[in-house]
């Protein structure tokens, strides 16, 4: 009888274990090479949208929502993509893989280079000189200037304190010579800006890439791990 009785044991215990198994979401099969393209279209993607705001130019809303996206969202998918993926291991028992916190950095880095890259291309495509009136001064932890034209239009955005804005030498009612955007996509500046970012946008999309890469696979290779242990 109490033979019988461990058999019946053993067999429902086998039972729960198969139904708790099935119970498990189905695998999700992903490898290197979908990591890979993963990361490499998040980097794209930021730096497309960056570069393209001032130099289109989109309308103010939307460079608004396309700095949103590519300096917050996309780092957070980068993280947060990988982390919702894989299902085998416990919510409490998750970790992010330590390659992902330089690719986050990496991917805010990229999109503000990829708009100061777009921001100079459309002052060499669409730049004018003018003579303007400084209107106000903001003498803040970074100076902002108000400008306008001698015909009265304002010019958009203000002017920068590393742009020709001084708070110390500059006041209400001086004329600035600056290079403006019509449009007022770029920001206006005392000098034309002839930075080379290519290096710089390479070498973020690169590592944006490797790292992210690295990351999801080490990620992904824990999951299979903690699935292997658990059968």
């Amino acid at each position: 009888m109490t033979g019988d009785k461990n058999i019946r044991g053993l067999a429902t215990g086998a039972g729960g274990a198969s139904q708790s198994a099935e119970n498990l979401p189905p695998r999700r099969r992903t490898g290197p090479v979908h990591w890979l393209l993963f990361n490499s279209a998040c980097a794209a993607a930021s730096a497309t949208l960056m570069w393209c705001s001032p130099v289109v130019p989109l309308p103010a809303p939307l460079r608004g929502a396309g700095f949103l996206l590519s300096a917050l969202l996309i780092p957070l998918a980068l993280v947060l993509v990988p982390v919702f993926w894989f299902r085998r291991v416990p919510r409490k028992k998750r970790k992010v893989a330590w390659e992902l916190v330089i690719t986050v950095i990496a991917a805010a880095g990229l999109a503000v280079v990829s708009y100061g890259a777009g921001d100079d291309r459309a002052m060499q495509d669409r730049g004018r000189w003018t003579k303007a009136v400084v209107v106000e001064v903001e003498d803040l932890k970074s100076d902002k200037c108000t400008l306008r034209t001698r015909d009265g239009q304002e010019i958009s955005p203000r002017l920068g304190e590393g742009d020709g804005c001084d708070a110390e030498r500059v006041e209400p009612g001086d004329e600035v010579q600056v290079l403006y955007d019509p449009e007022g996509a770029a920001g206006p500046a005392d000098e034309m800006q002839t930075g080379s970012y290519g290096w710089a946008i390479g070498g973020l999309a690169a590592l944006i890439v490797a790292t992210g890469t690295c990351g999801c696979v080490r990620m992904n290779r824990w999951d299979n791990e903690y699935d292997g242990n658990t059968r």
